[in-house]
């Protein structure tokens, strides 16, 4: 169940890897009664690594099909009171798929905002490099990490994560989620460049 004084809402959280995500979602699900969905987990289980060349057809109706398993874990939660984090992986450039997104929890009139764990590049090198596994390599964690830029999403929607432990971050999130219900406001859900759906 949600604590005290939270307000069902969803978090789309995202960011390169060594961002942190997956370890914060988990923190906000084990330690906070969040209910949680993780994108990584759906691609595996419904299309293993035969996802489609990123921007083909193909992917974005897989991508698609992976939405709407995301969005149909979400509506239980929601309707049982629970706050909900996505932990959302990017397999192509953004804004398109975090469009879909807001069209969906906008159309429902559910309350959402869209996070951007956003460590400096040194940063998020040294912690890929720290995994036990699953690794990308500089190169790839670089080219990753360009794909958030301010000219496609809000400054409000960015969260340095640099210098945070991960319980720091789900602290300070979680702050946000207080400040959401108090002000009946949903910062950052904006995303300035939304193609169209094909």
């Amino acid at each position: 169940m949600p604590k005290s004084g939270s307000s069902p809402h969803v978090l789309v959280l995202t960011g390169t890897c060594g961002s942190g995500k997956t370890t914060v979602s988990t923190l906000l699900e084990s330690l906070h009664g969040w209910a949680r969905v993780c994108e990584d987990d759906i691609w595996r289980s419904r299309f293993g690594n035969a996802r489609g060349a990123f921007g083909s057809a193909e992917h974005r109706r897989k991508r698609r099909a992976m939405h709407d398993v995301v969005f149909e874990e979400c509506l239980p939660a929601i309707a049982a009171g629970r706050c909900v984090v996505v932990d959302a992986t990017v397999h192509e450039a953004p804004p398109e798929a975090y469009g879909e997104y807001g069209e969906f929890f906008d159309e429902k009139g559910i309350p959402w905002r869209l996070r951007v764990l956003h460590p400096s590049l040194e940063a998020a090198i040294t912690r890929d490099a720290a995994r036990p596994s699953g690794r990308l390599g500089a190169e790839r964690v670089a080219s990753l990490r360009a794909k958030f830029t301010r000219a496609v999403f809000d400054e409000d929607c960015f969260v340095d994560t640099t210098d945070q432990t991960p319980e720091q971050t789900a602290l300070g999130l979680l702050g946000e989620s207080a400040h959401l219900v108090s002000e009946r406001s949903r910062p950052c859900t904006r995303i300035r460049r939304v193609p169209g759906r094909s």
